[in-house]
C-alpha cells in the first residue's frame, strides 16, 4: 500500500514546501482537493517539476463545472509535465456545491457521471471520442502524442458510482469511509463490477483525518469541530452510518505511533491500495 500525505493547496510556494517535506520524510504521493482556492491541477503541474520523487492526484476535481474534453486536455498536460506521476481523481461534488454556486442542474448525477466517462476515458486512452450524449457532446480528436497510461479514479461511494468505478475507471477515492465498510461493502461493489465489464479488479484510494497526540480526547473535541460538515453531507454521512459512528470525529485515527499505525494497517487489511494522511492538530 502506498502511503501519501492529503494536503490542500494553499498557495503555490506553500505547496511545494509541502511536497518537498513530504518526500524527505518518506511519503510516496500528495493527494490534493479542488474546492475554492488556486487551481490545483496548475499547482500539481508546478511542484511535479520541483518534486521529482511523488506522485500527485486530484482527490477530487468536480466534474460538472470542467467539460470532459477540457479536462482530458488539463489532465494529459499534467501528465506530461510529471512524466508520468499523475493520477487523475474526479467526483460529483455536492448537490448544494453544484446547484448552489454554480446554479447547475444535479439531477441524476449517475446519468451525468456515466456520460463524462463516456468522453473523458476514450481521450485519455485512444485521444479521440465521438459521443453524443442526453446532457453531455464530445467530438474530437487531440493532437497529444504517447504519454504513460493516466489513471482516472472516481471518487464513488453509492453502488451507481461504484459499479462505474469499478466498470470503467481506475477505482475510487474515499473519503470519511472507514475499514469496516470499505471490506463489506466498496470492495465486494468494485470487484462485481469489474468481473462483470471482465476487467481486473481497480483500486482503492482512501483518506482519513489523523492526529499524532497523547491527548486522544481533545483531539476528538477539535475533529468534531474541524469535520462537521462530513457528518452532514449525504454521500458522507452513508458512510458513516454504514460504518456505524456517530460522526467523523469517532472515524479520525488519533493517538501515539503505535495507535496511528493500527489505524493504516487497518485499511490496508481491508483493501485499500493508496492511503492519504489528513493530519490535523
Amino acid at each position: 500500500m502506498r502511503i501519501g500525505l492529503f494536503q490542500f493547496p494553499a498557495s503555490v510556494e506553500s505547496y511545494v514546501g509541502t511536497c518537498h517535506q513530504a518526500s524527505t520524510e518518506g511519503f510516496r504521493a500528495i493527494w490534493s482537493p479542488q474546492i475554492s482556492g488556486l487551481d490545483t491541477m496548475q499547482m500539481i503541474g508546478v511542484a511535479a517539476r520541483e518534486v521529482p520523487d511523488l506522485h500527485f492526484a486530484t482527490a477530487v476535481v468536480p466534474t460538472y463545472p470542467r467539460h470532459p474534453v477540457a479536462l482530458a486536455q488539463m489532465g494529459l498536460t499534467v501528465q506530461e509535465i510529471s512524466g508520468g506521476r499523475f493520477t487523475l481523481g474526479i467526483g460529483l461534488s455536492h448537490k448544494v456545491v453544484i446547484e448552489g454556486v454554480y446554479a447547475m442542474s444535479f439531477d441524476k448525477p449517475a446519468r451525468h457521471m456515466r456520460e463524462y466517462l463516456s468522453i473523458l476515458m476514450p481521450l485519455v486512452h485512444d485521444r479521440k471520442v465521438n459521443f453524443t450524449g442526453e446532457t453531455l457532446t464530445g467530438r474530437v480528436a487531440l493532437q497529444i502524442g504517447e504519454l504513460p497510461q493516466m489513471p482516472v479514479m472516481l471518487a464513488a461511494m453509492a453502488p451507481s458510482m461504484l459499479k462505474l468505478a469499478g466498470a470503467v475507471a481506475d477505482g475510487t477515492i474515499l473519503w470519511m469511509t472507514g475499514p469496516t465498510t470499505v471490506r463489506s461493502q466498496i470492495l465486494p461493489a468494485l470487484r462485481a463490477a469489474a468481473d462483470s465489464a471482465e476487467r481486473a479488479t481497480p483500486k482503492i484510494a482512501a483518506g482519513l483525518p489523523m492526529c499524532l497526540t497523547t491527548d486522544v480526547a481533545a483531539a476528538r473535541e477539535r475533529a468534531a469541530k474541524e469535520y462537521v460538515v462530513y457528518g452532514q453531507l449525504p454521500s458522507y454521512r452513508a458512510m458513516l452510518d454504514a460504518e456505524g459512528l456517530a460522526g467523523p470525529a469517532d472515524l479520525a485515527v488519533i493517538g501515539d505511533e503505535a495507535a496511528l499505525r493500527v489505524g493504516v494497517e487497518r485499511m490496508r487489511e481491508a483493501g485499500v491500495d493508496e492511503f492519504a494522511c489528513a493530519p490535523f492538530g
